[in-house]
């Protein structure tokens, strides 16, 4: 909420606005991220983050209100996705649509159904 007035980018704010971010939006925003919606893991490499905004990806929050398990969260993650896509091929199964719903997290509606295929048969 807003402690005062105030102006950002021409749209006045009275005291006491409510004011959100959009993970979703801030996330996919093409000034910040070059071709946003391709799975490229290396876009967080320190060569190609260094010119980035320190809070412009900010899936577990940011400041002191940063979730406490972020970092347990992000290694889990990474030894997952390792284990896996080291023995499997995974592609989203033919005609099904990803309609992204926004709930506490963003999450596919209905799932996401997908082929998955052993590498080594």
């Amino acid at each position: 909420m807003s402690l005062g007035d105030d102006e950002i980018c021409l749209y006045y704010l009275p005291a006491g606005t409510t004011i959100l971010v959009s993970p979703y939006i801030t996330h996919l925003h093409p000034q910040f991220w070059h071709d946003p919606e391709t799975f490229d893991p290396e876009r967080f490499s320190p060569a190609r983050s260094n010119d980035r905004p320190r809070y412009i990806y900010f899936l577990f929050g940011g400041g002191s209100r940063k979730c406490i398990g972020n970092n347990f969260a992000l290694v889990e993650a990474q030894l997952i996705l390792a284990t896996l896509m080291q023995r499997y091929h995974f592609e989203v199964a033919p005609g099904w649509w990803v309609d992204p719903e926004p709930l506490i997290t963003l999450r596919p509606k209905d799932g996401l159904w997908m082929k998955v295929a052993n590498k080594f048969s």
